[in-house]
């Protein structure tokens, strides 16, 4: 277990608005919130992507590799390209974290 300084004025405000029963369940909660309102917004850009390439990151990336992506090496392509791996690795990193968040601990 850890042990964390948090200052008052930090403390007043989750005791008045964090949903819980204690400052760690408080922090818990907040910090769940955070990655669920992260995780919704990565989910929305990744599905905007899906939408406009009609495929799956893993079937454009494998797409990709394979020269089947029409003017794959234009400017727009190449960015969609690097923003939608960045958004699908940050969507499997937290979904991870949510996961470990949601383990109780031994």
């Amino acid at each position: 277990m850890s042990v964390v300084t948090v200052s008052d004025r930090l403390v007043r405000v989750l005791e008045a608005f964090a949903p819980g029963d204690n400052l760690e369940a408080k922090l818990e909660n907040v910090t769940r919130d955070c990655l669920e309102s992260q995780i919704r917004k990565c989910n929305e850009a990744v599905r905007s992507f899906e939408t406009r390439y009609g495929l799956t990151f893993a079937e454009f990336s494998q797409a990709w590799q394979a020269g089947k992506i029409p003017q794959r090496r234009s400017h727009e392509i190449e960015r969609d390209f690097m923003e939608w791996e960045a958004r699908h690795m940050e969507q499997t990193d937290l979904l991870e974290a949510a996961q470990e968040l949601g383990r109780s601990e031994s």
